[in-house]
């Protein structure tokens, strides 16, 4: 089966696409990233016990609402493999950070969010819940794409979507199929077991750093010790991926920062707050340190740039 979205009204930014999400998988609420075009495309086939789907669309969030699951009879979990763009899941206070080749778990029984902020495409396993282990619902952490195994997984779980979805005989084949693509998702975890810095994907693990420097640049602590933590390797392995970037990690940092202060200044919504406010919110720790940035950045001190900013208004 097969939906497609394009939107033909502007006070309709997504078309049927809620419909769409609502006939292909549950019901679904979609929201804005960006005020752009919307395009969206789902392809789904049956391949028992689960329904296979390849989704591309333009970048948005969608989410699971309380409102939703109390009209839903479904009791499904998605497992989502990112293809292309980065996808973020949210599910009971925690976050799945998915790069190309990574899995996420969405249980449809609760309340969740998946934001892709870039134009991705998916594949989705949807997954009767009964069928998965209760550890894998748990906090879920499957970054296939950060070791050579992991890998190897995310490639087979690709090629039999493939398979599913061009068999368009609905053979015996694809019934076969299903229970072991619910076999090695089942499995993914101990796969992932034996995770080391030297074996991950260098190019997948600098985008996911770089991202989170976007998600967290308001954190004061932020630089190469806490992504050294949180991803599992040294800060020495931090610096030489960054190197790559030929800008070191600070300087991301601070830059995403320096946006997130410009954004504030110009903001009426901000115009009582002080410049100082405003810095320390967006993780800056030294005033004198964020004005020289600042400048260097706009060619003029925060002060004067809000104060132009307001009178071009």
């Amino acid at each position: 089966m097969e939906w497609s979205t394009r939107p033909q009204r502007a006070d309709q930014p997504f078309g049927s696409w809620a419909d769409d999400l609502a006939a292909a998988f549950v019901r679904l609420e979609p929201r804005r990233i960006a005020d752009q075009p919307f395009e969206g495309t789902i392809f789904r086939a049956d391949a028992a016990p689960i329904q296979v789907s390849l989704v591309t669309a333009t970048r948005h969030t969608v989410l699971r609402l309380a409102s939703h699951i109390a009209r839903s009879t479904e009791d499904l979990c998605f497992v989502n493999l990112q293809l292309e763009g980065f996808g973020r899941t949210r599910q009971r206070d925690h976050e799945q950070a998915c790069a190309p080749g990574d899995l996420a778990v969405a249980d449809t029984t609760e309340p969740f969010e998946i934001a892709n902020s870039h134009d991705f495409k998916l594949f989705c396993f949807a997954v009767p819940r009964r069928l998965l282990p209760n550890g894998l619902l748990d906090r879920p952490r499957l970054n296939l794409s950060r070791t050579e195994a992991g890998r190897a997984l995310s490639k087979t779980l690709a090629g039999y979507a493939e398979i599913c979805l061009t068999d368009h005989q609905r053979s015996l084949t694809s019934s076969l199929i299903g229970a072991h693509v619910v076999d090695l998702i089942a499995h993914a975890p101990g796969v992932l077991a034996d995770l080391s810095a030297d074996r991950v994907h260098i190019p997948v693990l600098l985008s996911m750093m770089i991202d989170h420097i976007e998600r967290h640049s308001d954190d004061p602590e932020l630089g190469a010790a806490a992504l050294a933590a949180t991803f599992r390797c040294s800060e020495r392995y931090v610096h030489r991926l960054f190197a790559t970037t030929d800008r070191p990690v600070s300087e991301h940092v601070n830059d995403r920062r320096i946006a997130a202060c410009t954004r504030r200044l110009l903001d009426p919504k901000s115009s009582d707050r002080t410049i100082a406010e405003i810095a320390f919110a967006s993780g800056f720790r030294d005033i004198s340190h964020f004005n020289r940035l600042f400048k260097r950045r706009h060619g003029s001190a925060p002060r004067e740039f809000r104060r132009a900013a307001l009178h071009a208004d």
